[in-house]
């Protein structure tokens, strides 16, 4: 005879895993933020935690309890622990090459409201994060057996690109910027 312990609401259940499954996975592999990539895996979680849950249910004819939720937390840690061991692989979206292209324009301060002025500054600003997603993508493709060779899966080739896309920067808007600094 196995003991029943209380039954788990719902939503209790799914933010119970989730603080567990995270808390778990930030010891286990030293993380102090994920990464975007990371991010959409807490996102699968959470929508297993939820299956898991209305599984229990439909099977047992009742909420799962706590025994239930500490062992699925276990064995769902321990299955995908491996995806957040690999810190370098799979860490770059377009999104987020984007944000680290305009970051470093802006870090060498050749982004910014003072050079474009307001109006041209976001203009500039969505135009850029466009070239880098579009050239993200491109870079991006994917050749069974050389996996290494995508940018999301190679640091030389981000950092590679995102000085082309810099130095590109520079020969599109130099004139530009020339003109607003002297005025």
């Amino acid at each position: 005879m196995e003991f029943i312990g209380e039954p788990i609401l719902e939503e209790e259940f799914i933010e119970h895993y989730l603080h567990l499954f995270e808390s778990a996975i930030r010891r286990l592999c030293s993380i102090d933020e994920f990464f975007p990539k990371e991010k959409e895996y807490l996102q699968a979680e959470y929508r297993y935690a939820w299956l898991l849950y209305r599984q229990f249910e439909v099977e047992q004819k009742r909420p799962p309890d706590y025994r239930f939720l500490s062992d699925s937390v276990t064995n769902a840690v321990i299955a995908r622990e491996c995806l957040f061991q690999e810190r370098e692989k799979n860490i770059m979206n377009a999104e987020h090459f984007a944000e680290r292209y305009v970051g470093l324009l802006r870090s060498h301060g050749l982004l910014s409201v003072t050079i474009f002025g307001s109006t041209d500054f976001a203009f500039v600003l969505q135009s850029e994060q466009h070239r880098a997603i579009k050239r993200y993508e491109e870079e991006d493709r994917f050749t069974e057996g050389y996996e290494m060779m995508r940018i999301q899966n190679n640091r030389f080739l981000q950092n590679y690109v995102i000085q082309q896309l810099a130095d590109d920067f520079l020969d599109l808007y130099s004139v530009y910027m020339k003109k607003n600094l002297e005025e």
